[in-house]
Parts: C-alpha cells; structure tokens; sequence
C-alpha cells in the first residue's frame, strides 16, 4: 500500500499552513491518477492574513503551474508528498536590479541552509562589482548590465537539478504532468538533470530557486552494470605482464576500486539521505534504513572477505 498526500507550507520559513487533510491510500500497480488545483490564495490559520501562491513541488520536480497532474504507475515509494508553497510577496522578494538565488532541496522539501551560497561565481557572467550585492552573497546586482547565473554543483552533497523563477501567483494556464516513472526522491532512481545558466537581462529582478536533488547513483549499485565496459576497455593494464587472464581480473579489480571511491558517490549519497531526513515520513524514513542496513551488511562482508585473503595470502614470517 502507499500514499499520495498534498501539504501546504509557507515560505520561506516551511511553517505547516493547515488547508485540511489531503491524502489518499492506494495500491499501485494497477495505475492512479490525480489532478489538484491550488488557489491563488489561501488564509493563514488565525483568519487574518493571506498568502499567494508561488510554487508546487510535485514530489519530484518543482513548477510554477498551480494545477498539477499526477499519473502513478510503478508504486513501492511508500508515501508521496506534494507540497504547495505559499508565501507574501513583501518577504523574500529582491529589489529592483537584483537577482536572488536560494538553494532548495527536492528531496527534503526544503531552502538548504548553513552552506553558503549556490551561485557559481567563477561559472557565472557578472558585472565587476555586482557580486555579491551589498555584502549578500545570495545576490548579485544588474544594475552594471546583465547577468548569466550558475549554480554549484555539487552543493550540500546533492546534485544541481535546475532553475525555478519565482512568481507570486504562479501560472494559472495548462498543467504540469508529474509521474512516478523512474523512481521518486530518497529511491535509488531518482536522479534529476541539471541545466545551465540563468539569464537575466540589465536592471531587472529574479527571485531563483536553485533546485538540488540526489543525481549521484551509488557506486555500489553500478559496479555489476558496469563490468562488461571494466572488462573491455583498453589499455587499463599493461598488455605485456600479466598474462591476459590475470589482466581481466586485475580490470575488473581496478574498475571497482575507481567506483567505490567515496568522492561524489556512495558518500554523497549518503550524506543526502542524513540531510532529508528531517524532512522524509516514516514509511521514506524506514525504507532508506533498511536500504542503508542493506548496503552497510554487504560492505562488512566483502571487508571480511578481503580480510581473509590478505591474511591468506600474506608471507609467514
């Protein structure tokens, strides 16, 4: 069984707004849809103010349009959660001739905070001077003309998944096509691409969500998909000694010490699986133990076994 729920949050603080219970139990496969439409305003619990709409995170992917279409075909996700993001648009709003870049976690649903800036200044085309902007390093001016935006990747240990502008109000024309085809956040498969820079013309604002999610497949998981090119490729050890039969094994060996390398693999995953915690449900919460639980079991037994031929095959003294 697994469940779809929408929630509401206000940003940029991620405060819960309390809009109702929205959520559903199914059973997937065979195949469930639904459509939700967010208004385009909502009231604050107390009744006394009210907050636009900015944004939808679809439970992958991040969009402007307030309706959103959801087509679940695979399931095994445990509980998917869509979040519409409300906010006011005196807070967080840059002002004239500034562009403001926050880094937002689709996994944890999320501004990740306490790493600094995303913007790639060296990557970036900015006016001399405009960066940061009045000592914010969130910021950069246009006032001294214009700007192409880019983002770090990697940052926080998560991958750049590309660019959301922010507009009170969002898009209330077509929709936004969501699936669960390929995995969801905090699954094995779930890998979002990045894209490039973000232009911003002379003297204009933009309020940019620089999306991040988890693009780093496991190393572990790619090792066995991976040896037929470890065992074909030329030129990974010398043609000459040992014999040829000794070189295959000794490719494969390489290949899989160049995979299970901690940089930008196995501990990045890692390390994004402890940064979206807070944010997971319990069913994502077990389901990531019992799939770390997994990895770690098959770490200590391929130590023990590595272990024991070192002790095999190391010289009596």
């Amino acid at each position: 069984m697994s469940k779809f729920t929408v929630v509401t949050k206000l940003w940029p603080s991620g405060a819960s707004l309390d809009t109702g219970t929205d959520e559903t139990t199914l059973t997937v496969p065979p195949t469930a849809s639904f459509n939700r439409h967010a208004a385009n305003f909502v009231v604050s619990p107390d009744g006394k103010q009210n907050f636009q709409f900015l944004f939808w995170n679809t439970g992958r992917h991040v969009t402007n349009k307030r309706h959103v279409h959801w087509d679940f075909s695979v399931g095994g996700w445990g509980v998917w959660t869509a979040t519409k993001w409300y906010g006011t648009p005196t807070i967080g709003t840059p002002g004239p001739g500034v562009i403001d870049v926050e880094p937002f976690s689709l996994g944890g649903d999320a501004l990740i905070t306490g790493s600094g800036t995303a913007i790639d200044a060296a990557a970036s085309t900015i006016p001399a001077g405009a960066f940061p902007f009045s000592g914010n390093d969130h910021q950069i001016g246009t006032a001294g003309g214009a700007v192409n935006v880019a983002a770090k990747t990697p940052f926080a240990s998560l991958q750049f998944a590309g660019w959301d502008l922010l507009v009170f109000g969002g898009d209330d024309s077509g929709e936004f096509d969501e699936t669960d085809a390929g995995g969801s956040p905090g699954s094995a498969s779930f890998f979002p691409v990045g894209s490039g820079t973000f232009h911003v013309n002379q003297n204009t604002s933009a309020n940019l969500l620089a999306l991040y999610g988890n693009s780093s497949k496991s190393n572990l998981g790619g090792i066995l998909a991976n040896v037929g090119d470890i065992l074909t490729k030329p030129g990974v050890i010398s043609p000459v000694d040992p014999s040829p039969e000794d070189r295959v094994r000794l490719a494969i060996l390489q290949g899989l010490l160049q995979q299970t390398k901690p940089a930008g693999g196995q501990t990045a995953d890692l390390q994004a699986l402890t940064q979206a915690a807070p944010g997971m449900s319990l069913d994502e919460l077990n389901a990531a133990l019992k799939s770390v639980q997994t990895t770690v079991a098959l770490g200590n037994t391929t130590v023990s076994a590595l272990q024991a031929q070192i002790k095999a095959k190391t010289p009596a003294k």
